[in-house]
């Protein structure tokens, strides 16, 4: 498995399996929806928002990320808090392909198989949509939360409510149970242009998704992940990699 594809892989650490060729949801868009009479902070009461009570998040799980070039089948064992995400991958014979450790402004990557390790700023102006994904905290993707101030119009319709945020960003929320099922970036810097949510389950006290399908920037290019098991607010491994001094670690 090459970095490009580690890479990738990284930031769909989210994302649950469907197949190859299986599509992302069709688009929920507010061309169909009325202005909605809810406040901001009406509509922040019935969607969780776990950033307090959710601290750490570990799990595994399988993952295929599908590309115009073709598509690769892995499994994802994780572990992430607040400022740390680090993953493993393995391929789907069973090899350790490498690991991932992404903080709050860099990106290390290890790719025990080649025995190469790359250091990637996340403010890298050069850094690739697909890299860019890796950007992402896990903790966050699967609890994607907002705050009212970020929200300047709500839309609506019989199942959804829509949110414009200042970004352009639109978050779709399901009436009947709270829980966000789509989030589409507009941005022309977007690391991703897509991301869906299914399969909500109880977990504690936490409902989360144990389905993620992502998108990249340009839409060609998708990842879904199906969560196999999922631990809450346990006690995380150190959140290193551990990489032999013989394999110096190259800055990107």
């Amino acid at each position: 498995m090459n970095i490009r594809n580690i890479l990738f892989l990284t930031g769909l650490i989210l994302l649950l399996l469907l197949s190859a060729c299986t599509p992302s949801r069709q688009l929920i868009s507010m061309e169909n929806m009325d202005p909605s009479p809810l406040t901001p902070e009406e509509l922040m009461e019935l969607t969780p928002n776990y950033s307090e009570q959710l601290q750490s998040l570990s799990g595994s799980g399988r993952a295929i990320v599908s590309e115009p070039d073709g598509s690769e089948r892995v499994t994802l064992q994780f572990h992430s808090n607040r400022e740390k995400s680090l993953i493993t991958i393995r391929t789907s014979v069973g090899i350790e392909g490498g690991q991932i450790l992404v903080d709050s402004d860099s990106l290390l990557v290890y790719n025990r198989v080649d025995k190469i390790a790359e250091k990637v700023s996340l403010t890298q102006s050069n850094l690739t949509n697909i890299g860019s994904l890796a950007s992402l905290n896990m903790l966050d993707m699967f609890n994607f939360t907002l705050e009212p101030d970020q929200i300047v119009r709500i839309y609506e319709d019989e199942e959804f409510y829509l949110a414009l945020l200042r970004d352009h960003t639109e978050v779709s929320i399901s009436k009947s149970e709270g829980l966000i099922q789509q989030v589409v970036q507009k941005g022309t810097n977007s690391a991703y242009s897509q991301i869906d949510y299914e399969g909500y389950a109880q977990i504690n006290d936490f409902y989360l998704p144990r389905k993620i399908t992502i998108l990249s920037s340009d839409g060609r290019s998708q990842a879904t992940f199906l969560v196999r098991r999922l631990e809450v607010n346990g006690n995380l491994p150190p959140m290193e990699i551990s990489i032999p001094d013989n394999i110096p670690i190259r800055r990107i």
